[in-house]
C-alpha cells in the first residue's frame, strides 16, 4: 500500500510538470506562426478634427484594383491625418487659383500689376495646394510597374522544386519562359515646416518568376510602396508663420498674402506677413518694365507716357453716391464702359490698405470720383495697365448680359447705384 501510494505520487509529480509547460508551448506556437493573442491594442485612428494630408498617386501601378487604398490607408496610420486623393498639385491654370488671385487683386487693387503666376518659386505650388485643397502636407508617390517575358536559362529551369514541376507536367505552367516585373518610381512629401525639405526616395525592384502558374502571385505593388513612405521624415504639423515669411523673402509675396488670407497663418503674424508682402508686391509692379506689347495693347507708341481714360461716372451718379452715401442713380443710363470706370475708381478709393501703407487716413469719395493722391493715380493707372478695365470688366459686361448683371451687384453693393 504504501509502495503503491508511492508510485502514483510519483506518477502525478511527473504530470505535473507537463501541464504546466503546455500553456508556454501554445504561447510559443501562436507568436512562431503569426496568431494573435487578442490582447493587442488597435491601433489609434485618424485625427478627423484636424485638416487632412494629400496623396497624389500616379503611374501605371495603380492602376491594379486595390494598389491606391493600401497606400493611402498605409499614410492615414503613419501620419495619423486623414487622406485626401488628389489628382495632381495646384497650378496656376486651375480655376480655385484664378478665382483665388481674384479675389485678393479685388481686395488690394495697388497689386493689379503684379505677375502673381510667380514661376519662379519652387514651392508655391506645393503651398496654393494646401491652401485650395485644404490640407497640411501633400505626399506625391510615382509608380511604374511593367512586365516582361522572355526564354527561361537552363541553370533557371534547373533550380525549379518539386511542385513548379509539377505545374508544368499538368499545364498550370508557362514552360520555359520567365517574367520579369519591374516596379520603378519615386516618393515624395511636402511638409509645410521650417525644416529644409527632404528629396525624393527612389524606388525601385525587380521580380524574376520561372516558369510562372496561374497560382503565382504578382509583386505586392501596395506594399512596397507603403515601405517606401517609411523613408521620407515623420508627418508634422504645419509651421504657417514660418513658412509665410519665407515665402516673403524669398520673392514669393503673392503665395505668402494668399496664406494669411487663408487664415493659416496666426493672427500676429498674419498682420506681419499682409504688410511686407503687400509692400514687396507693390515695389515690384513700380520696377516692372514695360515691354512693346504692353504700350501696343493700349495703342501707345513706345517711351509714350500713359494716361487713364477719361471714364468716370457721369455727374449724376457722383452726385447721387458716395463711399459713404447710398446712391440713387439708375443703373440703366449708363453704358458698360461708364460702369467699369466707376469700378476701377472705386476699387483704388475703397483700398484702406492702399491708404495706410501711405500714410493717409481712409476718406470717402463720391462714386467714380478720381482723386489726386499721387498713390491713387498710379492705382487708376495700374487698372487701365493690367488689363482689368479691358479685359476683366469691359469685355465680361459686353459679351454676355451676366457680365453686366455681375457688374452692377457690385456697384449696388457699394452703394454707387440703385437697382431699377
Amino acid at each position: 500500500m504504501v509502495l503503491a501510494a508511492h508510485r502514483l505520487s510519483g506518477s502525478k509529480m511527473h504530470r505535473r510538470p507537463r501541464w504546466f509547460l503546455l500553456p508556454l508551448l501554445v504561447g510559443a506556437l501562436a507568436g512562431a506562426c503569426g496568431w494573435r493573442t487578442g490582447f493587442q491594442l488597435p491601433a489609434p485612428g485618424p485625427d478627423t478634427s484636424a485638416r487632412p494630408v494629400g496623396l497624389i498617386t500616379t503611374g501605371s501601378a495603380f492602376e491594379r484594383a486595390g494598389v491606391r487604398r493600401r497606400v493611402a490607408e498605409r499614410l492615414e496610420r503613419a501620419s495619423q491625418r486623414r487622406v485626401v486623393l488628389l489628382d495632381a498639385p495646384a497650378s496656376v491654370r486651375d480655376a480655385a487659383v484664378k478665382d483665388l488671385a481674384a479675389r485678393l487683386i479685388r481686395a488690394n487693387p495697388s497689386i493689379v500689376g503684379y505677375d502673381w503666376r510667380e514661376l519662379r518659386c519652387a514651392s508655391g505650388a506645393g503651398v496654393l495646394t494646401a491652401i485650395t485643397r485644404q490640407v497640411d502636407a501633400v505626399y506625391r508617390v510615382s509608380l511604374d510597374y511593367v512586365e516582361r517575358s522572355r526564354p527561361a536559362t537552363a541553370t533557371e529551369t534547373a533550380e525549379l522544386g518539386p511542385l513548379a514541376r509539377g505545374f508544368r507536367v499538368v499545364g498550370l505552367a508557362a514552360a520555359g519562359t520567365v517574367r520579369e516585373a519591374t516596379t520603378q518610381g519615386s516618393v515624395d512629401t511636402l511638409l509645410l515646416t521650417g525644416r529644409r525639405g527632404s528629396r525624393p526616395t527612389p524606388v525601385a525592384r525587380t521580380v524574376t518568376q520561372v516558369e510562372p502558374s496561374a497560382l503565382t502571385p504578382r509583386p505586392d505593388v501596395a506594399a512596397l510602396a507603403s515601405a517606401a513612405l517609411q523613408d521620407l521624415p515623420p508627418f508634422r504639423a504645419p509651421e504657417w508663420d514660418t513658412v509665410a515669411r519665407r515665402l516673403t523673402a524669398s520673392g514669393c509675396p503673392f503665395v505668402a498674402l494668399a496664406l494669411a488670407d487663408a487664415g493659416l497663418t496666426s493672427t500676429a503674424g498674419g498682420r506681419v506677413v499682409r504688410t511686407a508682402a503687400l509692400a514687396t508686391i507693390r515695389e515690384a509692379v513700380k520696377r516692372r518694365p514695360r515691354r512693346a506689347d504692353d504700350d501696343a495693347a493700349h495703342g501707345l507708341t513706345r517711351g509714350e507716357a500713359p494716361e487713364v481714360p477719361d471714364t468716370s461716372a457721369p455727374d449724376g451718379a457722383a452726385k447721387a453716391g458716395s463711399s459713404a452715401t447710398p446712391a440713387q442713380a439708375s443703373e440703366q443710363q449708363y453704358s458698360c464702359s461708364e460702369l467699369c470706370g466707376m469700378h476701377m475708381i472705386e476699387l483704388c478709393n475703397r483700398d484702406k490698405s492702399l491708404w495706410d501703407s501711405h500714410g493717409r487716413r481712409w476718406e470717402p469719395t463720391a462714386c467714380g470720383t478720381m482723386r489726386e493722391e499721387a498713390f491713387l493715380k498710379e492705382c487708376y493707372r495700374q487698372q487701365w495697365l493690367s488689363g482689368a478695365f479691358h479685359d476683366a470688366c469691359l469685355v465680361p459686361c459686353e459679351g454676355q448680359s451676366e457680365g453686366r448683371d455681375h457688374l452692377l451687384n457690385l456697384l449696388q453693393g457699394t452703394g454707387c447705384l440703385r437697382p431699377g
